[in-house]
């Protein structure tokens, strides 16, 4: 299929149960510019060429699928993958500046706050980590659940503490200095996605959650139906999420009253909302790329790409909005009507993109890889 942009659809995605794992060790390796593609493309926005290729300026080998969306933070990439390790790349060059093996598969998205770095893995541990040297500072472990799985949480930290969820469906804050738990929120499915340190969390009940900071007490309870994976965004003081049945909503973020719904036509898995000005965007599991109007949730455009589901979270660069899908194309589209101003392909299913140093994108993929890609401008 080519890309296509509509005006103003889930074959489920099974998970891969087939784990790879490398026997070559990680190393930054220099490549060329990905093949153009044969399609013709159904319009002259969606046209694919040569020049419209992203030009990948690194790529990073590791162990295992990368799924955990990467972190730039001061001239240092953070990510993990599923060989176990969290790595600390140079921005520029992708070369290895460290990395931490932890006891289990990583796809959490790390936080990085201050001088330490934070993250997940499937043994249900979080863990602080010196984000220079990578040496382990402390360690909480969550107890086991029924719902244990992969996919787990991703921490955001502010004001000192550390807002994690489990897979036993409770929400943790710890202290950000040694781990000491200051609170838990329970919800009754486990909690996949990153919670808002405004005081928003998703969980897999269905229901999306306010609380307070400070004491973890409840505010108010939203209940959407079916499964809740994304991971709220909030702006504007309105709440902004995605849920399995295929809506996306937005609250009134001091009541949790409902102000709209948008019926995406699909299911909404893992890909989270991106608000930027009054914009939203979110990827469904059809393929397609959703732009709403943040105040009514009015259609702006919708993007079709290659057919994959998108898991990832599309990310703003430099007034574009890229996103990746399972079809491992990375998409770079103009936010403001959806334009197609060129792509990316991986070696398999992209789950997660991030801004880079210098208006470049970091692509994580399930052929174990993560790229560093920039448009090239010229031909735009």
């Amino acid at each position: 299929m080519t890309p296509s942009v509509q005006g103003a659809g889930f074959s489920g995605q099974r998970f891969r149960c087939a784990l790879f794992f490398l026997t070559f060790l990680s190393g930054a390796v220099p490549c060329p510019v990905p093949a153009a593609s044969d399609d013709p493309g159904e319009d002259r926005r969606a046209a694919v060429s040569a020049d419209r290729q992203g030009k990948l300026l690194w790529k990073f080998r590791t162990g295992g699928f990368v799924d955990s969306t990467p972190v730039f933070s001061g001239g240092v990439v953070y990510f993990g993958s599923w060989d176990r390790r969290l790595y600390a790349l140079e921005g520029k060059t992708g070369r290895k500046l460290w990395s931490f093996e932890a006891g289990d598969f990583i796809d959490s998205s790390p936080a990085v706050a201050g001088g330490k770095v934070f993250f997940c893995s499937w043994d249900r541990v979080v863990r602080c980590l010196d984000r220079f040297t990578g040496k382990e500072v402390w360690r909480f472990r969550m107890p086991p659940s029924p719902f244990d799985d992969h996919r787990q949480s991703s921490p955001s930290v502010r004001g000192g503490r550390v807002f994690v969820g489990g897979f036993n469906g409770v929400l943790y804050a710890l202290d950000e200095e040694t781990g000491r738990e200051l609170w838990e929120l329970p919800t009754a499915g486990a909690i996949r996605s990153r919670p808002d340190p405004e005081g928003f969390v998703a969980s897999g009940d269905g229901s999306v959650y306010a609380f307070d900071a400070s004491d973890g007490r409840r505010r108010w309870a939203f209940p959407a139906g079916r499964a809740v994976n994304t991971s709220p965004a909030s702006g504007g003081g309105r709440v902004y999420f995605g849920s399995r049945e295929g809506r996306v909503y937005g609250l009134d973020g001091k009541t949790g009253k409902e102000i709209w719904r948008y019926d995406a036509g699909n299911r909404l898995e893992y890909s989270s909302p991106l608000l930027v000005g009054e914009s939203l965007y979110i990827g469904d599991c059809g393929g397609r790329l959703h732009a709403l109007r943040a105040e009514d949730g009015k259609p702006l455009w919708v993007f079709r790409g290659g057919g994959g589901s998108i898991y990832a979270t599309p990310v703003p660069v430099d007034g574009m909005i890229v996103y990746g899908d399972n079809s491992g194309r990375v998409y770079f589209l103009d936010g403001r009507d959806g334009g197609f101003a060129g792509e990316f392909r991986a070696g398999d299913a992209v789950q997660a993109v991030a801004p880079g140093p210098d208006g470049s994108v970091l692509v994580g993929s399930r052929d174990g890889y993560l790229y560093a890609v920039a448009l090239d401008r010229e031909g735009r």
